[in-house]
């Protein structure tokens, strides 16, 4: 019955890789970050101290929570232009049908 429930595991993580990224990057930031202190210390004066904040955090964090961040930011700007680019390909394919239509 392992068996099972492991290809059963496999192949739906096959299926939807983003989603089981993101719920593993989820739970890990959950269990590495106190997001209560970082919402107490973030200061609310201007962008650029929040901005520093920020980067000092990514700075001081540990290497897995790291190289977690960085490769969702990858995998969100990789999957945010390929869905950009086949929206200019519809857009492009729509204009040239409408154009030659009439």
């Amino acid at each position: 019955m392992a068996r099972i429930y492991f290809e059963y595991t496999k192949n739906t993580f096959m299926e939807y890789p983003d989603y089981f990224m993101f719920a593993l990057f989820m739970v890990t930031s959950f269990m590495l970050v106190s997001f209560h202190d970082v919402l107490i210390n973030i200061p609310k004066d201007s962008f650029p101290h929040t901005f520093a904040f920020f980067v000092s955090a990514l700075k001081n964090t540990s290497l897995v929570l790291q190289i977690l961040i960085a490769g969702f930011f990858i995998r969100v700007i990789a999957l945010g232009s390929v869905l950009t680019y086949k929206n200019i390909g519809a857009k492009w394919s729509l204009t040239k049908l409408i154009r030659f239509r009439y």
